[in-house]
């Protein structure tokens, strides 16, 4: 049996948004990644921070402006990747659902393709009695 023009039509259509869906999420995927080292990277340069700071050794003000520096550029990115990932989710929610809705109409579409539509008329009816 032949598919219909609208099967086909939504059949690569759905294609390609999972394969946009799938992009998304290797983007978002990343992203949760990166903030994550991102957030340990802050921890260890804070705890080096105070440990130049203690009084107890000798430090270097090279390195102390150093480190400083690396905590500033630390919360940068994650100020960077916190703000890609919150609209970055709400795009991929929404084309989640956009992209299940589609599949539920090409489901209901491929099904009627082979739903046996048997039209009777009235005047076929009486001849049969």
């Amino acid at each position: 049996m032949k598919e219909s023009k609208e099967v086909k039509t939504l059949r690569s259509k759905l294609l390609g948004m999972e394969l946009e869906l799938n992009l998304l999420s290797k983007d978002l995927e990343r992203y949760n990644f990166e903030l994550i080292y991102n957030e340990k990277m802050l921890e260890i340069t804070l705890e080096n921070l105070n440990f130049l700071k203690s009084t107890d050794i000798i430090i270097s003000m090279t390195e102390y402006k150093k480190v400083k520096q690396q905590k500033k550029l630390i919360e940068m990115r994650i100020k960077y990747y916190k703000e890609k990932i919150y609209p970055l989710e709400q795009i991929l929610n929404k084309k989640e659902d956009n992209h299940r809705k589609e599949m539920e109409r090409f489901e209901y579409l491929y099904r009627m393709q082979f739903k046996n539509n048997v039209l009777e008329f009235p005047r076929d009816r009486r001849k049969k009695a």
